[in-house]
């Protein structure tokens, strides 16, 4: 495990992770941060991304904290997006391929509206 800064972990956010916040459980996990389980990253070519936790740093965030624990793992971008995706899909009920799919729409959509 290793203590990473929040700024170096939303450096390179493949989505905008506000978002997807849900402000109830952002408070929740504020009051049980300790108790919880570490933030996944991965270390990319391109940098640090987050692939799992973004409510838990937002809650370390929220508490006035500048780093938090994490499980770093080496990998590509699209390996960080594949496991995001399997854990998303496990939270929400959805097959992976379903939240795959949401996930290529989201970054195309936003893509278009970028040009």
């Amino acid at each position: 495990m290793s203590r990473l800064k929040i700024a170096d972990l939303f450096a390179n956010v493949p989505i905008d992770p506000e978002t997807h916040l849900d402000a109830s459980r952002v408070e929740r996990y504020s009051r049980m941060l300790d108790d919880l389980p570490s933030v996944v990253v991965f270390d990319t070519p391109e940098g640090l991304l987050l692939a799992d936790g973004y409510h838990r740093v937002a809650a370390s965030r929220r508490l006035g904290l500048e780093t938090v624990e994490a499980e770093v793992r080496c990998g590509s971008r699209h390996d960080a997006l594949r496991y995001a995706a399997r854990v998303g899909a496990a939270q929400r009920g959805l097959s992976p391929e379903e939240a795959v799919s949401y996930i290529e729409r989201y970054a195309k959509d936003r893509r278009s509206s970028d040009d």
